[in-house]
């Protein structure tokens, strides 16, 4: 059976992966490999502009994410702004996210 868990690696040697930390309510984080793409940064080759920021992830990296939960990504603070998405089968997920200040 096809495994789309085994292009993650290889996603993220290549750099296009970032590295976020999931905030717990604690204060506590959890290191995760996210696709994310912002408003300033250019989507399918350059053809288009993100319209929000927004998550790619391994559904089983972050499979309790639910609304308001904090990430950091570069230095910066997201709360998603409304439940998680699956794709296709579910392997993967995406969520929007506000920055916060």
């Amino acid at each position: 059976m096809f495994d789309p868990g085994v292009f993650w690696s290889v996603f993220a040697a290549t750099g296009m992966l970032k590295a976020a930390q999931l905030v717990s309510s604690d204060g506590s984080t959890r290191d995760v490999q996210v696709g994310f793409s912002s408003p300033d940064m250019l989507d399918l080759g350059g053809q288009v502009t993100a319209a929000e920021y927004q998550i790619e992830y391994q559904t089983s990296d972050m499979p309790g994410l639910a609304r308001d939960a904090v990430l950091i990504i570069d230095e910066s603070r997201y709360k998603v702004r409304r439940p998680p998405r699956r794709k296709d089968d579910g392997f993967f997920s995406v969520a929007d996210l506000e920055k916060l200040k």
